[in-house]
């Protein structure tokens, strides 16, 4: 139960069911007819909105007129991850692992919705997006489970490679500084060695030599 708990697999599985239902509930609620209208279900006044809108496109509406395209990265992405949790697992970190398994969830669940919805069958296309927020800058870009879950993913590994970077560096100027000191203590050593012999020292040596 360990190792399954911390392969962060179960993770994975949860997030993709909440986007999953989410958006199902979202859909329900509004009606096909409804889609891509921005009707909105206030919960919290000036800040954060139920909204049903679709995207055709990448995170925020980008590059909506390439849909096929998107629909190809969104696999190659979906199963490059996937392969590479696979075969890294064992060597991964814990983090790294919740990191990948939050990516999977959200990559998996936004290509559900891009192979799926089309207008010919659900009367809407694309991606359906539904969290809105409203910040004191304005308006943010309305997202769902799916895009959150990859942006945190994405942030995690970020910070883990931010920590690993200056770890490195910590490491590498320990390195240097015991290379410095050992070189030191050699010239040091080589001194002492090349320093003349102290008065008296080669008169005792002698005596020694005698005795014995």
């Amino acid at each position: 139960m360990k190792k399954f708990f911390f392969s962060f697999i179960w993770l994975a599985v949860v997030i993709f069911i909440l986007d999953i239902v989410s958006k199902w509930i979202v859909i329900n609620h509004f009606g096909a007819s409804h889609a891509g209208y921005y009707e909105r279900i206030e919960v919290i006044k000036d800040f954060f909105y139920i909204t049903f809108v679709t995207n055709e496109g990448a995170a925020w509406s980008m590059g909506s007129s390439s849909r096929v395209l998107w629909i190809i990265v969104s696999v190659v992405l979906s199963g490059g991850l996937i392969a590479y949790y696979a075969i890294k697992m064992k060597s991964m970190t814990k983090w790294m692992r919740a990191a990948f398994s939050l990516m999977i969830a959200g990559a998996v669940g936004n290509l559900i919705d891009r192979c799926f919805y089309w207008e010919s069958t659900t009367g809407f296309s694309g991606v359906v997006d539904w969290l809105d927020f409203y910040l004191p800058t304005g308006e943010f870009p309305t997202f769902n489970i799916a895009d959150s879950a990859l942006v945190v993913g994405v942030g995690i590994l970020i910070v883990l490679l931010v920590i690993d970077i200056i770890k490195d560096a910590m490491k590498k100027s320990e390195n240097e500084e015991a290379q410095l000191k050992l070189k030191k203590d050699q010239q040091n050593l080589d001194k002492i060695e090349k320093s003349p012999a102290i008065p008296g020292q080669n008169d005792d040596k002698k005596e020694q030599e005698k005795v014995e």
